[in-house]
């Protein structure tokens, strides 16, 4: 497994680590007074801000596929255009998610170039995950909307619907993993899958949100959803934590490299 992976890049949890290093002492007053980001507060204030603006920063981001999935009506019939405009949201996910984990190692609030930083550098690899699985759920969908009418038996409606909650719980974990993580698309692709019965209070956390997002949609609208975006992606990194600690440990060596396979 570990053969088949591609270097990790040191750099991916810290998006600007020169910056970092270079980043200036902690402000204080002309008397030595203490930094006023320290105080109470300052943390309040700081954490408030960060949410608002990675909030901002995703919804721009995802604005495309948001703004096609309002002028669509909730029709079966629409389940393709729905995962079009879907496409969009997997990065802007990921780019939110990468943002929070920064949160809690940096005290500056340079939390827009943060983002973009980290959209770029996570999009090509959440992609190689993202378009996969929502080519497959429009299929599955598909199925489930249309198969009575079709005449499909209702066996194959009802696996149609557990592979589809299969595919949502893989691709969330394959987002996760490409957002902390360089590794091949196939690997990120296996990795996602073991930890499903690797981690199961991973996968329990990660279907509790998933039925609280549908649960969102279903009885409010799309856009709330999309304006809790932020709560979502660091509730997401919360849940997922032992899984990346155990891909950190068992694939990632030390010097930030993919271990040799011995």
């Amino acid at each position: 497994m570990t053969k088949a992976t591609r270097d990790l890049a040191p750099g991916r949890m810290d998006f600007d680590a020169e910056r970092h290093a270079r980043r200036p002492a902690p402000m204080t007053g002309d008397r030595g007074a203490p930094d006023p980001r320290r105080e109470l507060f300052g943390r309040v204030t700081g954490v408030i801000y960060w949410y608002v603006i990675v909030e901002i920063c995703f919804l721009l981001a995802a604005a495309p596929g948001f703004v096609g999935i309002l002028l669509l009506e909730r029709a079966p019939s629409n389940i393709p255009l729905y995962a079009l405009c879907l496409l969009p949201v997997g990065p802007a996910f990921s780019a939110a998610m990468s943002a929070m984990a920064a949160r809690g190692r940096d005290e500056e609030l340079s939390v827009w170039p943060r983002f973009w930083r980290a959209y770029l550098g996570n999009v090509r690899d959440v992609l190689f995950v993202w378009i996969p699985a929502l080519a497959v759920a429009t299929i599955l969908g598909m199925n489930v909307a249309f198969g009575g009418v079709a005449g499909i038996d209702g066996f194959f409606i009802g696996a149609s619907v557990v592979l589809l909650v299969v595919v949502a719980l893989w691709s969330a974990n394959g987002v996760v993993i490409a957002s902390h993580f360089r590794f091949r698309a196939r690997d990120t692709a296996r990795l996602a899958l073991y930890y499903l019965a690797a981690k199961p209070l991973v996968t329990l956390g990660t279907l509790s949100y998933l039925v609280l997002a549908t649960a969102i949609v279903a009885f409010s609208s799309d856009w709330v959803l999309a304006l809790l975006g932020v709560f979502f992606a660091a509730f997401a990194r919360v849940v997922a934590r032992p899984m990346i600690a155990d891909i950190t440990t068992r694939f990632v060596a030390p010097d930030g490299s993919a271990p040799d396979e011995s």
